[in-house]
C-alpha cells in the first residue's frame, strides 16, 4: 500500500526531514532487526546496542512519516485507562506497578534527552491541565485525583477552581480542573530526528524508504525482504504501531489494534494581546468531553487537536469540526486564520493499554499506545528490548502472553464510527 505523504505540520516547518538516511540497497546480517523507525523502534535500538548487539532499523518512509513525527508533543505519565479502574480490575498492587511505569516513562524520556544531548527538542516540564467542561466531569476528575493522592501517594495533582482555570486558559468554558505537575511538552519531530542522529552516530544501521515486505524464520534465523535488499537477523522487533496495515509484515499487529485518526490545526501567530491572554503558561491542556480535545501554545500559535476521524487520508469535515470546537472554547480566535492542518494515526487497543510481547522466540512486538505514547512508546521499546535480551524489566499489564485480537476485526471501522457518533451526540447534549 502507498505510504501517507509527510505531514505539512508545524513540526515539519520547524524541523525539515534529514536526507541523510538512504534506503537499504545491499544484503546484510545483524543481530537485531527493527521494523519501524518511530519512538518505540529507536529506543529499542539504543537498548539493544547498549547490550553489545549489532542493530539495524528499517523505516518504510522518511523519518517522522508516522505518528512519532505527527503527534501533539504532549509528554504525560498516563494510560487511556485510569489507575483506579486498573485497581478495580486487577488489584491495587498492579495499579501501583502501572503508575510506577507511567512515571518512569517520563523519566526515561528526560534521561534520554540528557544522554544524547537532545537540547533542541523544546522539552519543557510545564505540567498538564485537565479542564472540566461540566460539574459532573469535575467531580470525576477530582475523585480520580483524590484516589491517586490518598491511595498511590501521588502528590503532583492539584484541583483548580473555575477562576484559576480561566486564568490558566483565557477561556470561561470550564468549571474547574486538575493540574498534573510532572507532564510536559516537546517538539515531537525534533525529538525523533535526534534519536535517529544519535543512533547513526553510534553505528546503528538506520535506513529510510525501506519497507519490509515479508518476514520468515529460516534455519534458526529470521529473513526480511525489502525492495532493495534482504536482511538476516537473529531476532526481530515489530514496532510499526498504528501504521502496521501498510505492509504485510505488520499484519499480526494490525489485527490487534484499531487505527484512529487524530487531527490538529495550528493558528497563525497570535497578536500580542491574545498571546498574553490565551494559555499564558504554555502547558498542555485537555478537556473532559468523551470526544476529548487538547490544546497548547507553541511559538505564539494555538495548536488544537482531537480525534474523530477514520481512514488513511485527512478528512476536511474533521478539520471543520475541530476548528468549530476551538472557536467555541476560544471565541477570541474567530478572526485568527488557521495556518496549518495535519493529522496522524494513533493505535487504540481493546483494553485501553499498550501491548508488548513475543510472537515467537525470535520475533517481538510493541504497539497500541492509545494516543498517549510520546513518553510511553519509548519506554516500552526499551523494556521489550530488555526482555528480549534477558535483562531486568517490568511491563506489568503491558506484557501479553499472546498478541490480542480485536473482536469482529472486519467490522472495526463501522464500530468506531458508530461509537464516535454516539459520543458526539452525548457531548452535544451535555451528558
Amino acid at each position: 500500500m502507498p505510504l501517507p505523504p509527510p505531514a505539512k505540520s508545524l513540526w515539519r516547518e520547524q524541523e525539515p526531514a534529514s536526507p541523510d538516511y538512504p534506503a537499504l540497497l545491499q544484503d546484510c546480517a545483524y543481530d537485531i532487526a527493527i521494523i519501524g523507525g518511530g519512538y518505540t523502534g529507536l529506543h529499542a535500538a539504543h537498548t539493544f546496542a547498549d547490550a553489545g548487539l549489532s542493530v539495524i532499523v528499517l523505516e518504510a518512509g522518511e523519518p517522522g512519516i508516522g505518528g512519532s513525527g505527527r503527534n501533539g508533543g504532549v509528554v504525560s505519565a498516563k494510560f487511556r485507562r485510569g489507575f483506579s479502574d486498573i485497581a478495580r480490575s486487577h488489584g491495587l498492587e498492579m495499579a501501583q506497578r502501572m503508575h510506577t511505569i507511567a512515571t518512569a516513562s517520563v523519566e526515561h524520556l528526560t534521561t534520554t534527552l540528557n544522554r544524547f544531548d537532545l537540547s533542541n527538542t523544546g522539552f519543557r516540564r510545564v505540567g498538564a491541565l485537565k479542564c472540566a467542561h461540566s460539574a459532573k466531569a469535575l467531580y470525576h476528575a477530582r475523585q480520580e485525583a483524590d484516589w491517586l493522592r490518598n491511595t498511590l501517594g501521588d502528590t503532583g495533582l492539584h484541583v483548580l477552581c473555575p477562576e484559576a482555570v480561566a486564568e490558566e486558559t483565557g477561556s470561561s468554558s470550564f468549571v474547574g480542573g486538575v493540574l498534573q505537575d510532572g507532564a510536559g511538552t516537546i517538539q515531537p519531530l525534533a525529538y525523533l530526528l535526534g534519536l535517529w542522529r544519535a543512533a547513526k552516530a553510534r553505528g546503528i544501521g538506520v535506513f529510510a524508504q525501506t519497507a519490509v515486505q515479508s518476514i520468515a524464520e529460516q534455519g534458526g534465523r529470521v529473513v526480511l525482504t525489502t525492495p532493495g535488499a534482504s536482511v538476516i537477523a537473529d531476532r526481530v522487533l515489530l514496532a510499526t504501531n498504528a501504521y502496521s496495515w501498510l505492509s504485510p509484515a505488520g499484519k499480526p499487529i494490525a489485527r490487534s489494534i484499531v487505527p484512529f485518526r487524530s487531527a490538529m490545526v495550528a493558528t497563525e501567530p497570535l497578536p500580542d494581546h491574545l498571546d498574553k491572554l490565551l494559555l499564558p503558561k504554555c502547558r498542555s491542556y485537555t478537556e473532559t468531553r468523551r470526544m476529548m480535545r487538547w490544546f497548547r501554545k507553541v511559538d505564539g500559535r494555538v495548536i488544537f487537536g482531537g480525534r474523530g476521524a477514520l481512514g488513511a487520508v485527512d478528512a476536511p469535515a474533521a478539520f471543520r469540526r475541530l476548528e468549530g470546537a476551538m472557536r467555541k472554547i476560544f471565541p477570541e480566535l474567530h478572526d485568527v486564520p488557521i495556518a496549518l492542518r495535519w493529522s496522524g494515526q494513533v493505535a487504540l487497543t481493546f483494553d485501553g493499554l499498550p501491548q508488548a510481547g513475543l510472537l515467537s522466540n525470535r520475533i517481538g512486538y510493541a504497539a497500541g499506545f492509545n494516543g498517549a505514547g510520546v513518553a510511553m512508546s519509548g519506554f516500552v521499546g526499551d523494556q521489550i528490548a530488555r526482555r528480549m535480551t534477558g535483562q531486568p524489566h517490568d511491563l506489568a499489564l503491558i506484557a501479553r502472553a499472546s498478541i490480542p485480537k480485536v473482536p469482529f476485526y472486519p467490522l472495526r471501522a463501522i464500530a468506531v464510527r458508530s461509537t464516535t457518533f454516539f459520543y458526539e451526540m452525548l457531548d452535544a447534549a451535555g451528558l
